[in-house]
């Protein structure tokens, strides 16, 4: 592992999001599917701890970042991944007396990620949903995900000293 969970699990979660239409449709009903790439990434959907400092329309927003809290045993990290979704308090309460958008956003991410084997070895763990006040007018969560994995990849072209043995 040298580090590589900062960008592929972004990465991997930049394409969950943005790919999952019910996802899509809660941070901006006002896009089409199809345009969603084009349209959410890094403006509303952002691979880092981001807060606008001025937003000129109501909008929603999905931040994520990804910390190596700790090794065990030099075997194994334990990445944790952050998501911070936010939205203007006018677009807080869903229409039809559909709930609260931040809540059924975090239900649609916890529905497509968690217990996802794509990050990490073994299955992705929500860990915690606080409640998160970025700035005036916004409120929001920040969702906490637990993972593993590899500290060292094997690397079959590693110098081995002669003083270990092979065999």
């Amino acid at each position: 592992m040298q580090l590589d969970e900062f960008y592929g699990y972004k990465n991997q979660l930049m394409e969950d999001i943005i790919t999952t239409e019910s996802i899509v449709s809660l941070i901006n009903e006002n896009i089409d599917f199809s345009d969603a790439y084009d349209a959410l990434r890094y403006k509303q959907v952002f691979p880092c701890e981001y807060i606008p400092d001025t937003v000129e329309d109501a909008k929603t927003f999905v931040c994520f970042d990804v910390d190596i809290q700790k090794s065990l045993n030099k075997t194994y990290l334990f990445p944790v991944l952050y998501i911070w979704v936010f939205t203007h308090r006018s677009l807080l309460v869903l229409p039809n007396g559909g709930g609260v958008r931040t809540d059924r956003l975090c239900c649609e991410i916890a529905k497509k990620i968690n217990g996802s084997l794509e990050y990490g070895i073994g299955a992705l763990d929500l860990y915690s949903v606080k409640r998160f006040a970025p700035m005036t007018d916004y409120q929001g969560k920040v969702m906490t995900f637990n993972a593993t994995d590899f500290n060292h990849p094997y690397n079959p072209k590693k110098y081995i000293p002669s003083n270990r043995k092979t065999d």
